[in-house]
């Protein structure tokens, strides 16, 4: 008896683990992963490479956060102005056109640095145009996973888009690291945007449903105001939405600071940011292997656990004088990192109506595009007044202060298990001990 019941709990189980690959069985889903695998690892080549090209250009780290902001502020002014627009036409449409306007830009990025003619300003332009496509792009990706892989396989689509996302994170600064250090930065840049027409003939390819949009008679500043006012006064969704922007502006932003860490601090401009970029890549895939399994322990938990970790590990960076052990705790920083943002995500996702998940996605798209720029800049003028360790340190501990503070207000978010996808684990876990006695 009790091994034909283990044995029914533990096939249940494995139907659990392998919804979490169940997004790949719609092939729309599959089209979209292939074609953003390759053209993501092409953008995080750009990434790379254009911050060793501002730093080889001017030596400053306040120009590293000016290039940052650039990308940034129109985030701020339009993101949610896009979410509403993301919920009044077809996404696949919007997503044609964004990645169309971010090739073209990676092709002029391209040739200029291949003309010698690239100045910073130059970079700065294009960032800021990249910026806003960034804006419309960003909240038409988030809600257009739900348009290829439906309700039931949402958590599983988020999942395995952050897979994706970071396992770029790693093929991107790898393939950077090579060819910085053998054919140079310009062709960092036309190989990301060649990666585009993946991204872009995968959208093509697919067969999308038209989608009934709920909004019809209501004006989009109207639409608007309801989609900030359902934000403000939900009671998850609003902390999530501080914390979000909290982690934005003190933590996302020590990757700006790396290129001028590793020629300063670490010595080693080319090789040492290569190392730092991909160990943090290698952090952030492995958060992405495990995020649908962790939801066994409750969201909210998860997220102020790795919220605690991501503290920690940007300390200790800031500390940092040899490569391999700065590349050890920027792996735990990308892993904390990432797996905090994708369980907000999801947390966020499933808490929400569908008539609002643009608008909603939008402002949660606002808190780290455009809210983070703001950080990099101070932060870059704070590295140029006390070097770039004490800044960094400075703000792992304002992050610190304020995010700690947020859990303090809401308590009920760190203590949440509840969980829309996987609940049934936690009871077929005990179950499992039950019978085992």
């Amino acid at each position: 008896m009790k091994a034909s019941k283990l044995a029914s709990i533990t096939h249940s189980q494995s139907r659990y683990y392998l919804s979490a690959f169940s997004a790949l069985s719609h092939s729309n889903f599959r089209l979209y992963f292939i074609g953003q695998l390759v053209s993501v690892s092409g953008t995080w080549m750009q990434t790379v490479a254009q911050g060793w090209l501002v730093f080889q250009l001017t030596r400053s780290e306040l120009w590293l956060g000016i290039v940052a902001c650039a990308a940034g502020l129109p985030s701020l002014l339009v993101s949610p102005f896009a979410g509403v627009l993301v919920e009044r036409m077809p996404r696949r449409s919007i997503l044609i056109v964004t990645q169309t306007v971010q090739m073209l830009l990676a092709f002029a990025l391209a040739f200029l640095t291949f003309s010698h003619l690239v100045q910073v300003w130059h970079v700065v332009l294009l960032a800021f145009i990249l910026g806003i496509t960034n804006a419309f792009d960003a909240p038409a990706r988030q809600t257009f996973v739900k348009d290829m892989v439906g309700p039931e396989d949402l958590a599983s689509g988020i999942s395995l888009n952050s897979l994706m996302f970071n396992t770029a994170r790693v093929f991107g600064p790898t393939a950077a690291g090579i060819a910085l250090a053998t054919v140079g930065a310009a062709w960092c840049f036309f190989l990301n945007g060649a990666s585009f027409l993946a991204v872009i003939v995968s959208l093509i390819l697919m067969t999308i449903p038209s989608v009934k949009r709920r909004v019809v008679n209501v004006s989009p500043l109207q639409q608007l105001l309801d989609g900030l006012r359902f934000a403000r006064r939900h009671d998850t969704i609003k902390p999530l939405l501080l914390l979000s922007a909290v982690i934005s502006i003190f933590a996302v932003n020590v990757v700006t600071l790396l290129p001028a860490f590793a020629a300063t601090v670490l010595n080693s401009p080319v090789e040492g940011y290569s190392v730092l970029s991909t160990a943090q890549g290698i952090g952030a895939v492995s958060a992405g292997l495990i995020v649908f399994f962790v939801s066994r322990f409750g969201r909210g938990r998860v997220i102020s656990a790795t919220f605690l970790l991501l503290i920690t590990s940007v300390l200790i960076v800031s500390r940092m004088t040899l490569i391999l052990p700065a590349a050890v705790f920027m792996g735990v920083y990308g892993f904390s990192l990432i797996l905090t943002f994708v369980t907000m995500n999801t947390m966020i996702q499933t808490e929400l109506p569908d008539e609002y998940r643009g608008r909603v996605l939008s402002l949660y798209t606002l808190t780290f595009f455009g809210l983070a720029p703001f950080g990099a800049l101070v932060l870059g003028e704070l590295a140029t007044l006390m070097g770039t360790p004490d800044a960094l340190a400075l703000y792992g501990i304002l992050n610190a202060v304020l995010g700690l503070a947020i859990l303090a207000r809401w308590p009920a978010l760190w203590q949440n298990r509840r969980n829309t996808v996987g609940d049934q684990l936690p009871a077929l876990s005990q179950e499992v001990e039950l019978v085992a006695k």
